[in-house]
């Protein structure tokens, strides 16, 4: 229900303070990524598709496109359950 909920939220784009992305902001980026990214990123873990993450961050589906292709290289994924795979192991 939690899962949901934070789908939700990131799908109409609401921002809470503390939220997970915040939190990586203060500590740094890892892998490199910029804000942006890890928030693209989190959201490709999350199964969330191009145009839906274009419409929640109100950037175009190309954007979120040259995002992706600059996740891809700095995780060194080659898929989106790659990107996904390299977030969860990054924080167990």
């Amino acid at each position: 229900m939690l899962a949901q909920a934070q789908r939700e939220r990131r799908r109409l784009g609401v921002r809470v303070p503390g939220s997970r992305l915040s939190a990586t902001d203060r500590a740094g980026a890892p892998f490199g990524l910029s804000g942006r990214e890890t928030e693209v990123a989190q959201l490709v873990a999350d199964g969330f598709t191009n145009q839906q993450i274009a419409e929640s961050l109100f950037l175009s589906v190309r954007t979120i496109e040259t995002h992706l292709s600059r996740i891809f290289a700095k995780l060194g994924a080659t898929s989106r359950v790659g990107v996904g795979a390299t977030l969860r192991d990054r924080s167990e």
